[in-house]
């Protein structure tokens, strides 16, 4: 098989990269088509077993994305007429419209039910659109649903160990004693009207600080000056071994959110855009993330969360992650078997 795969945000290298690994390993031609962000050069780098190519973007602005959407569309297009793949898949499916008009099978994996307009313009193209089993919004007879999210294809303890030795990169960074704040960049179409932690930041930072070291991990680099001493520059493939070492996580990101629930951290998730499935899941399911569209209600919890945090609650955190990976499929397995077409 020729399978051509439309990767353009850094977090899609994490979902892909087994997957990839696995289907080169069985035989198959595999192509990624990235996007020109230095993060995404620096995965890619690193996971050098993914082949790839990224076409030069001349904008980075994600608000108003017009042009830079046609100019992708035709990226895939000429990728699509020189690789000749059987197959072409994505996260959203954003930009791969063309293969559905080609007639190729265009298998779309998405686990965001607020990308409503991304759903009207992509759907109708794909052959398969693959979703989590909590993905509550209802997508037609194109709809599988697995048991699983994206997180599990590249945090599934088959695939992610922990690994210590990764924190004597980073001088003061000590296993437990360090609260990570993910912020999200807030410049794409979707993001209109929304927002996260907001103001509520640097009080929440100036009380924790004198229990914890603060690190602060942002999109697009978007710290207020007051608060840059806490911002740690990191590899982004270091990113989940950082985290998985957290003794608390607050994020704005819903992916970060996830990720360190299936990696037993407590997690506040603070957005107010439309609530996901899968973080519902988590927290409902396993009390493993507690999500808030308030920041000022978001920011009361995590310092009492904070402040509760002792050997008995880790300890449940822990088992309930544990319960939870043993509840749900290893997902690179199964974007294995969906591609290959075989029944997952």
């Amino acid at each position: 098989m020729r399978i051509l795969i439309e990767a353009h945000h850094p977090a899609h290298i994490h979902f892909w990269k087994f997957p990839v690994r696995e289907l080169l390993g069985r035989g198959h031609d595999v192509l990624m088509i990235g996007r020109d962000r230095d993060v995404m050069y620096r995965l890619l780098k690193k996971y050098d077993w993914i082949p790839h190519i990224i076409p030069t973007q001349s904008s980075r602005n994600n608000r108003i994305p017009v042009l830079e959407f046609t100019r992708r569309q035709v990226a895939v297009a000429r990728c699509i007429r020189k690789f000749k793949p059987t197959t072409v898949c994505s996260l959203m499916g954003s930009y791969a419209q063309t293969a559905g008009l080609a007639g190729i099978r265009n298998v779309i994996f998405t686990d965001s039910e607020f990308q409503h307009f991304n759903h009207r313009i992509a759907h109708p193209f794909a052959t398969e659109i693959h979703t989590p089993y909590c993905f509550y919004k209802e997508l037609g007879p194109k709809q599988i649903r697995y048991k699983g999210i994206h997180e599990l294809a590249f945090l599934h303890p088959d695939h992610f160990q922990p690994d210590p030795s990764v924190l004597k990169k980073y001088p003061g960074l000590e296993p437990g004693r360090f609260v990570l704040v993910r912020l999200s960049a807030w410049n794409t179409m979707h993001d209109r009207h929304h927002m996260g932690v907001g103001e509520a930041l640097a009080g929440f930072i100036g009380k924790a600080a004198t229990t914890y070291r603060i690190v602060l991990s942002a999109e697009e680099n978007r710290v207020p000056e007051s608060l840059r001493q806490h911002v740690m520059s990191f590899a982004p493939e270091d990113f989940h071994q950082i985290l998985s070492r957290a003794a608390f996580l607050l994020s704005e990101g819903a992916s970060t959110a996830a990720e360190g629930a299936c990696l037993g951290i407590p997690t506040v998730y603070i957005n107010s855009t439309e609530p996901r499935g899968y973080l519902e899941m988590l927290e409902q399911g396993y009390g493993l993330v507690r999500g808030f569209q308030d920041a000022a209600a978001g920011i009361k919890a995590t310092q009492r969360w904070i402040e509760e945090l002792n050997e008995e609650e880790r300890a449940r955190l822990h088992a309930s992650s544990q319960k939870m990976l043993e509840n749900h499929i290893d997902v690179t397995d199964y974007v294995v078997k969906v591609l290959e077409g075989s029944n997952a």
